[in-house]
């Protein structure tokens, strides 16, 4: 760590004790100089994750972890976020990854601001949280969200889950009936399309200092952490059928290995912004560039949401 070409530099991901956010923030504490914020909404176990991260990263000499108390479904937990971050005298703010996400049987679950949980996390805690660390961002930093396959109408492809039921951010945000994973599929699609807004945006919001904004579909991974917000009953479920719908998806993926792709989008020169980059608002389909969706890409669509998730997190 005494080696000045060492860069240190800090990156801030959501959601990162369990999944992918935890598999990760284990690739990214590899590497000498880094430090990762492990933001989560339980304090007990954000420190036993940072914990073991850096215990880990100590047996390589590289980077370590730090918790830091975040929880997406409260606007005020959000807004509270960037002090502790500053408080926490870190090394400069490379990157931001917003990985975290909830998914709930049904659509009657509703945060302390009065909004529906899973549009609330996965969407609204997340775009806040962006606008406020965006000013932070060092120059060639970046901005990382995790969509979903689940967001394109593909239902087959998608292991039967339901495509997204798009309607404005004001109705998607009320709480009501209907089912939760068409809840998580929309959300999704609002984390494309505020890559995208946000890739078209970033040069406004912070003129010349290249800031990187990609999406990543991790693929389809059944032993994940979602299940967590399901009844005991629908849990014990899900946790004993999730390996065998590993085994029999297509194209069904590990958290590993996805979290290995979200760490190399994160650090890697080759996901940087232009000029040094290829190309800004990549869609990295696991491994691969992909597409989002036609109405992930629709200008006007995203320009409706970004408006009105501004107005719903008290930016307007």
């Amino acid at each position: 760590m005494n080696d000045s070409s060492v860069v240190e530099r800090t990156v801030v991901v959501t959601g990162a004790t369990s999944g992918l956010g935890r598999a990760a923030a284990a690739q990214l504490v590899r590497e000498p100089g880094v430090t990762v914020v492990v933001a989560a909404r339980d304090a007990a176990r954000g420190e036993r994750a940072a914990a073991e991260l850096t215990r880990a990263a100590a047996a390589r000499a590289s980077g370590r972890a730090i918790p830091l108390p975040l929880d997406l479904a409260s606007l005020d937990s959000v807004r509270a976020f960037p002090a502790a971050l500053d408080g926490a005298r870190l090394p400069p703010l490379h990157a931001l990854v917003a990985n975290a996400g909830i998914q709930y049987t049904d659509r009657r679950h509703t945060t302390a601001d009065g909004f529906e949980a899973t549009f609330a996390t996965n969407h609204l805690g997340h775009f806040l949280l962006i606008r406020l660390l965006l000013d932070r961002l060092a120059v060639d930093g970046r901005v990382v969200l995790v969509s979903s396959r689940t967001h394109k109408p593909q239902r087959l492809r998608n292991g039967g889950f339901p495509p997204p039921r798009w309607a404005d951010a004001r109705t998607l945000a009320t709480p009501g009936e209907g089912s939760g994973q068409v809840a998580y599929s929309t959300s999704k699609l609002a984390n494309a399309m505020t890559a995208l807004e946000l890739t078209r945006r970033i040069e406004t919001l912070r003129p010349g200092a290249h800031i990187a904004v990609h999406a990543l579909d991790p693929g389809l991974m059944p032993v994940t952490g979602l299940a967590r917000d399901y009844p005991p009953l629908a849990q014990r479920l899900y946790l004993r059928a999730a390996p065998l719908l590993s085994a029999l998806i297509p194209g069904a993926t590990t958290a590993e290995r996805s979290g290995a792709q979200l760490a190399r989008m994160t650090l890697d020169p080759s996901f940087a912004a232009p000029p040094q980059g290829p190309r800004n608002g990549r869609y990295v389909e696991l491994t691969r560039d992909g597409e989002p969706s036609a109405q992930a890409r629709d200008p006007r669509l995203a320009a409706e949401l970004w408006r009105d998730s501004e107005a719903l997190v008290g930016l307007a």
